[in-house]
């Protein structure tokens, strides 16, 4: 006969226990600042955003916790044959997607076919190093990349075009896909909704709910294989600008948000707040579009924009030291080369430059950007003065939604105020490269419309060197040959912040460029109820 009374102390005892393992709900502003998405984006089309993006979705490897290396994730362990053209993976065991079904190999082999299908519409930030076969199958002929093969429910095989030497690298933001479940064409990549509705992953959490413009609700993925996570919910909140979500930050309403350095350093004098810091590994620059004013190919012109703007000034003082001034697309000092062209400040100089090449000094040029913190915003605002002493008179346009329509084609936009995150180890060659960006308007391919034979002839040296010296050189060698070019107008690299309730437990944030993804143990975290 059942005792009621113990029924109804293992009811009680159930209930404490089930409330003692849900550990709150995280509500932040992961896609706040320079290294999120403020339009939500699914893997493989992403530009930004990759700390939400990998809570659903998991790549073979991410970056260490400092970007400073890999982890591995869906892979344990990675080989390479002696020449580096042939790379086999290991696969972890045992992990499912959220709705049970076995991860293996062939959903590894099923990613690569549909993100490079001849009519995919996926367009990585962080390309993976081509793959054998892998051109001809996106034109359509063969059937099949013959560059990836599952041997076995658990062991995949890479084999390059080309030796690649840092081939795990170039994987970070390679998301795997469910064959079973991705139900959405190639082509609908940039348009299915299937990423806020119906999405399945191998993340620590799972999707529950989108709200357009609000919200993105994750629950926990209880097979999770790093363990199921602590918390009973996970919120990504979106914001208009930085100063909202810093305001939603001290009222409560939300336990993280990335912030702007001055102010992220107010906050972390308070004892309520727990601050993040770390360089973000990325490069601040103004990108010319050769397509739209021939003067742009006159290296005075591009001479002239860098000695008009006084970087160190605004580095030390508009920046609050928080940013350094750097020689070329490379933010890391030990691949610049010992000596370069520092483009001081000079008005003068600049003034001059733009009068012999002809420069009509009436004449306004828009800056098209992304960038809405007030970190830029403070930026722009003054090197938009410097350069009017000058005589160039830009105007910065924010377009923080529209951006990324039409910056990749070469359209719609004069100079771009931008980003670049840099993993040494997976350069991005395609940014400068002929063909890189194949639906880039123009013959050339390139984002910025004009071809770099000689740019390109050092990279040719660089991608299947295997000598970690040698490589650095040649590295110094590219930043040399930009610097010496004055390519684009290099500006800066910058510390990156974010702020957390102190009473997180277990929270962990790094500026990794774009958002990384990293190691940074989501099935850790919990949250006060």
């Amino acid at each position: 006969m059942t005792n009621p009374l113990r029924t109804l102390i293992a009811l009680a005892t159930a209930l404490l226990l089930s409330a003692s393992l849900a550990a709150g709900t995280l509500i932040g502003a992961f896609d706040v600042g320079p290294g999120g998405s403020p339009v939500p984006s699914g893997p493989w089309y992403n530009t930004a955003g990759n700390t939400w993006i990998s809570k659903m979705w998991t790549p073979l490897v991410s970056l260490n916790e400092t970007a400073s290396g890999l982890s591995p994730q869906l892979a344990t362990s990675w080989e390479a044959n002696d020449d580096y053209t042939v790379w086999t993976f290991t696969l972890r065991e045992g992990v499912t997607w959220h709705d049970g079904e076995a991860f293996t190999a062939d959903d590894v082999v099923f990613t690569w076919h549909h993100a490079f299908a001849p009519e995919s519409a996926a367009s990585p930030e962080r390309r993976p190093a081509d793959l054998v076969g892998q051109e001809a199958y996106s034109n359509g002929d063969p059937d099949t990349i013959a560059g990836i093969e599952a041997l076995d429910d658990y062991t995949v095989r890479f084999t390059t075009a080309e030796p690649a030497p840092r081939f795990p690298n170039t994987l970070t933001q390679a998301y795997i896909l469910p064959e079973h479940a991705a139900d959405f064409a190639p082509s609908e990549f940039q348009t299915t909704d299937w990423w806020f509705t119906d999405a399945v992953g191998t993340g620590p959490f799972q999707h529950d709910a989108f709200v357009p413009d609000e919200s993105w609700t994750l629950v926990p993925n209880p097979g999770y294989w790093n363990g199921e996570p602590q918390l009973d919910r996970l919120i990504n909140r979106y914001f208009a600008d930085e100063t909202a979500a810093i305001l939603a930050l001290e009222s409560g309403d939300i336990h993280f948000t990335y912030a702007s350095g001055d102010v992220a350093v107010g906050l972390g004098e308070q004892p309520r707040f727990e601050l993040y810091d770390g360089p973000s590994g990325v490069t601040n620059y103004m990108m010319f579009n050769y397509r739209t004013n021939p003067l742009f190919d006159d290296i005075r012109v591009r001479q002239a924009f860098l000695h008009a703007i006084d970087r160190e000034t605004i580095a030390e003082v508009v920046l609050n030291g928080t940013a350094q001034v750097v020689p070329c697309i490379v933010p890391f000092e030990a691949y610049w080369p010992e000596t370069y062209e520092t483009y001081d400040y000079d008005p003068e100089r600049a003034r001059s430059l733009l009068a012999e090449a002809g420069w009509d000094s009436s004449q306004r040029v828009e800056v098209k950007t992304y960038y809405g913190s007030q970190f830029h915003a403070d930026a722009m605002a003054a090197m938009q003065q410097f350069l009017a002493e000058a005589g160039l008179n830009v105007d910065f346009i924010v377009d923080s939604e529209g951006y990324n329509s039409y910056f990749y084609d070469g359209r719609n936009w004069e100079i771009s105020y931008r980003g670049l995150g840099i993993d040494i180890n997976a350069f991005p060659y395609s940014f400068y490269e002929r063909g890189g960006y194949p639906g880039s308007e123009g013959d050339t391919g390139t984002l910025m419309g004009k071809a770099l034979p000689e740019l390109e002839a050092i990279f040719a040296e660089a991608r299947p060197e295997g000598d970690p010296e040698q490589y650095r050189s040649l590295m110094q060698d590219v930043c040399a040959w930009q610097n010496e070019n004055a390519l684009e107008a290099y500006m800066w690299t910058a510390v990156r912040f974010g702020v957390a309730d102190a009473e997180l437990e277990g929270f962990y944030w790094y500026p990794a460029p774009a958002g990384g993804p990293y190691e940074d143990h989501p099935e850790r975290w919990s949250a006060p109820n």
